[in-house]
């Protein structure tokens, strides 16, 4: 705010909601880093789905499963899955890939 009310504002802010680039909240366990779990990018919904979010990663955590499906929210949804094993020619992959 401005402290004379016909001046440009004194400081300028802006919100930042945390949102993954397809609007679904990451949930879950944090791939490559034993017993650490995700539960975050709900946007502007974070208020709302926060006692269900935290009702179900409570379950993840302690019971090791989840009430709802969770693959949806899967934090490595956006890593390319790498091939360990099977042929390549050059940068392709040949034959079969296991």
């Amino acid at each position: 705010m401005t402290s004379e009310a016909s001046d440009a504002p004194d400081e300028i802010g802006a919100c930042m909601r945390p949102c993954a680039p397809d609007a679904r909240p990451l949930m879950g366990p944090v791939p490559g880093i034993a017993n650490a779990y995700i539960n975050a990018a709900h946007n502007c919904w974070g208020i709302t789905w926060g006692p269900i979010a935290g009702k179900v990663m409570s379950e993840l955590i302690l019971d090791g499963k989840a009430s709802l499906d969770l693959s949806a929210f899967r934090a490595d949804r956006y890593t390319t899955k790498v091939s360990r094993r099977g042929r390549k020619q050059q940068t392709s992959d040949v034959g079969e890939q296991w």
